[in-house]
């Protein structure tokens, strides 16, 4: 391939300079297959697969939130306080699994929504609301579980969400992890000008 096909190719297709996580991703791959036997096999493959779709999904739900110059550092205590009171609920208070999964669905939007006012309408800065806000979802977690209670036992058909795989091979919960575009199309270029350039984003209905 011509220098300059092979530079218009790199272009289009790692336009921010992605290369570089591509080939520390590679060495990282090559240092633990060297250090570890069974690192580079299809089942452990399949096991870090299903281990990143929780960290993929913040990710997902955080990429907006970075793109426009926020940040949430409350993210992993919220999630947590969600999956402490869908137990709670479930267990302790015997709701069904639908209204418990509901009812936890609920608590997380209530705690993004108190973040979001508390920066939009009161422009506070989303580190500081962020940081409180992780101290107080966690504590209300910690509050509810004692610091020492577990939620186990949930129905077979509900664990297969996060334990059980399709066909044998693949995560079930991969299919939950669904790939957010926001890089290349109109809702990645609109995010960015609402925090690049507020005002002229504001005249033009972005």
């Amino acid at each position: 391939m011509p220098p300059i096909a092979l530079r218009h190719w790199r272009e289009r297709v790692f336009p921010n300079g992605e290369w570089v996580l591509l080939l520390a991703l590679l060495a990282e791959v090559a240092v633990f297959s060297g250090i570890a036997q069974n690192f580079l096999t299809w089942e452990n493959l399949i096991e870090i697969t299903r281990f990143s779709v929780e960290l993929g999904l913040l990710a997902l739900a955080l990429t907006p939130v970075i793109v426009t110059g926020g940040i949430d550092l409350s993210v992993g205590s919220m999630m947590g306080l969600a999956a402490v009171a869908f137990g709670a609920l479930w267990r302790d208070a015997q709701f069904p699994l639908a209204g418990a999964l509901l009812s936890a669905l609920l608590i997380g939007s209530a705690g993004g929504a108190l973040n979001a006012i508390l920066i939009s309408r009161f422009h506070l800065s989303p580190l500081v609301v962020t940081l409180g806000s992780f101290s107080l979802f966690r504590g209300i977690a910690e509050g509810i579980t004692h610091g020492a209670v577990n939620y186990t036992d949930f129905p077979r058909t509900f664990l297969f969400l996060g334990q059980g795989y399709i066909l044998g091979v693949i995560p079930a919960q991969l299919l939950l992890f669904l790939p957010v575009p926001g890089g290349r199309d109109g809702n990645g270029r609109a995010s960015r000008a609402a925090w690049n350039a507020r005002s002229t984003a504001t005249i033009g209905s972005v």
